[in-house]
């Protein structure tokens, strides 16, 4: 999966891969992303890919 360099606020998925990177590597192939919300609020779907990439990959967040 290719990785922009650019911050694309409203894709979940890369997000996602984004996230799950964050806590097993880049070298780390990420799984198929999670369902993506239906409604979005107070943030971007990016973010919420983000946080549910860092979720599956084992990672905490406060």
């Amino acid at each position: 999966m290719h990785i922009s360099g650019r911050v694309p606020h409203d894709d979940f998925r890369e997000g996602f891969a984004v996230g799950f990177q964050l806590i097993q590597g880049t070298a780390v192939v990420p799984p198929a992303a999670a369902r993506e919300p239906d409604e979005v609020a107070d943030t971007t779907r990016f973010l919420l890919g983000v946080r549910a990439g860092i979720a599956a990959a084992g990672g905490k967040l406060s």
